[in-house]
């Protein structure tokens, strides 16, 4: 028992020492937007003119590359160890950087976009590049944005705001109209939002090949393409029928974080998840005011070393950041990790019962454990030596109390603590 108190001291120090705090008052205007590529961090938008910082020191101090391109950059996105800019002529042209943003160059350019459109957005699904228009097309690259392929979705009934892919499963949301879906890589389209309750999708990103979403009110949805459903995965946040609205959706390294702003007084509450949004819990927003209600995920972004929010209203412009508290939960979780690998248990969520899975390298005593929220024992599944192997562990919890149950297994040095949810 010492071992998980002692992890979940670390965890505390680190919550209870992290705050935000103000780095900058650089302005890019209302509309401004936050990107980061490694420890480079870029500012763009509009306010006296368009402009395009560029800050090599976590926001310390900005350099305006404008003059790098020919036009207004519109959005930026990195995929293959390259930086894309969409520019110019409503975001019509796509420069590119493969050194971090040092020097840019023209990687393509459209001359027209279905519907008298431009392009507004970059996605990827891992293999494929995306560029999507703010009409009714996409565009596709296989081969880094040398030469795309328009999609262009005919039935939709609006325009598009954003756009996710995991393979054959396509999302584009629609002004007013929220999801649409193909899960026949983009030849058949649907209306698809949330039923239970009834919210409409408004924004959409690939997290671990699969598709998810926030939506009209508080929560976030994973689709399910075997059932051609949104999927709620919301345990931790408000209810979706409160007055939290999903504001910022996005995600770093094995982590997702949303950003919610209260409808009535602007507060924003920041979640976390490191579990594929199964559970959520609390991000600090220590030092953080009232911010502008216009936050959203391009609002956000992460460095190496640090989270960045940029806020701005009343033509005041502030940029805050706080330590980016996963890379040190990280550093301590991973020790020795060559020894052994703990798994989500599956199935998760679960009923009655669930297997957690783990591999041994080496010959060691095992102990794997299940506690309560409160960090109470509930559970010994395993107390004994092991040989080298891959185990699988059969946990039944029939008669349990529905919630949330962390186990934890120990092996020599190594110490590991992952949740599970019996519903």
């Amino acid at each position: 028992m010492r071992r998980i108190v002692f992890s979940l001291l670390v965890f505390m120090a680190i919550s209870a020492n992290a705050q935000w705090s103000v780095v900058s008052t650089q302005n890019v205007g209302l509309s401004g937007r936050l990107h980061a590529y490694n420890s480079t961090l870029f500012l763009y938008g509009a306010f006296s003119g368009f402009h395009v910082y560029k800050s090599v020191d976590e926001g310390a101090s900005w350099t305006d590359m404008i003059s790098s391109f020919p036009y207004d950059v519109y959005y930026m996105y990195n995929f293959n160890n390259q930086i894309f800019a969409l520019t110019g002529q409503a975001g019509k042209i796509i420069y590119a950087s493969s050194d971090g943003g040092v020097t840019w160059s023209q990687k393509s350019s459209f001359q027209t976009v279905t519907g008298n459109g431009g392009l507004v957005w970059m996605t990827s699904d891992g293999n494929k590049l995306y560029a999507v228009s703010n009409r009714k097309s996409f565009y596709t690259s296989i081969n880094d944005g040398l030469n795309w392929t328009e999609t262009i979705i005919s039935n939709a009934a609006g325009n598009m705001s954003c756009f996710a892919a995991a393979g054959n499963t396509m999302v584009s949301v629609i002004v007013g109209v929220g999801a649409m879906v193909s899960i026949d890589g983009g030849q058949t389209w649907a209306i698809n939002n949330p039923t239970n309750p009834a919210l409409t999708i408004t924004y959409v990103i690939n997290f671990n090949n699969s598709v998810y979403g926030i939506s009209s009110g508080s929560g976030v949805f994973k689709f399910n393409a075997s059932t051609n459903t949104w999927e709620s995965l919301s345990i931790g946040l408000p209810d979706a029928l409160s007055f939290q609205i999903s504001k910022a959706f996005l995600k770093q390294a094995n982590a997702l974080y949303i950003a919610t702003i209260g409808f009535l007084d602007s507060k924003v509450s920041i979640f976390k998840s490191t579990d594929n949004g199964l559970l959520w819990t609390p991000y600090t927003t220590t030092g953080l005011p009232i911010l502008n209600a216009a936050t959203s995920s391009t609002s956000v972004a992460f460095t190496t070393q640090n989270m960045f929010l940029y806020d701005s209203k009343n033509n005041i412009a502030t940029l805050y950041k706080i330590a980016n508290s996963a890379t040190k939960l990280q550093s301590v979780s991973n020790q020795n990790t060559s020894l052994f690998e703990l798994n989500q248990n599956f199935p998760n969520p679960f009923s009655s019962i669930t297997n957690i899975s783990f591999n041994l390298t080496k010959s060691m005593h095992v102990k794997l454990k299940v506690y309560d929220i409160n960090a109470k024992e509930m559970l010994t599944l395993v107390d004994e030596m092991k040989p080298v192997g891959a185990y699988n562990i059969a946990c039944n919890m029939n008669g349990f109390t529905k919630g949330i149950y962390f186990y934890k297994l120990e092996a020599g040095q190594f110490l590991e603590t992952k949740s599970m949810i019996l519903k």
